[in-house]
């Protein structure tokens, strides 16, 4: 998505859409990675020298309560922020902390689990947050590496 495109929606929703806050989405939305507040920081800051990292956190808390955003609170009071809004599960590296989307099959199921759930649910639903915590691929694999040579 463009500057002015992003520009666009912003106001569409009621954000003023200041080169802060186009800069801090567009960031979010060019990764898959699920940074954190700091990391999205980092990566604007030298546009924007005077920028606070609170008006990075101010900006996400902005567009997460717009429902542009999703905002994934983890283990040890760190929140990562997630630029595809839409329900749809994770997965947590509990060695290295990486977060990635489950694949779109995984989150079918899970989408089939909530329609057998929600009669059983005393309440109405209206968002699902589903993480699996393990080891990623790479993490798994060094593991072995490891307990090969020992």
């Amino acid at each position: 998505m463009s500057k002015t495109g992003i520009s666009n929606m912003l106001r569409d929703v009621g954000i003023r859409p200041t080169p802060q806050r186009v800069a801090i989405y567009e960031t979010l939305k060019g990764t898959t990675r699920h940074p954190t507040a700091e990391a999205i920081y980092e990566a604007v800051k030298s546009d924007f020298p005077s920028l606070s990292l609170n008006t990075v956190y101010d900006a996400l808390q902005t567009f997460s309560e717009a429902g542009l955003i999703r905002k994934l609170a983890m283990k040890e009071n760190i929140s990562r922020y997630d630029g595809n809004p839409a329900p749809h599960g994770h997965f947590v590296c509990i060695r290295c902390g990486r977060v990635e989307d489950l694949r779109p099959a995984v989150d079918e199921e899970l989408e089939r689990i909530d329609l057998l759930l929600k009669d059983k649910i005393n309440g109405r639903i209206v968002d699902r947050d589903c993480r699996f915590y393990g080891y990623c691929a790479e993490c798994e694999g060094e593991m072995c590496t490891y307990e090969k040579k020992n």
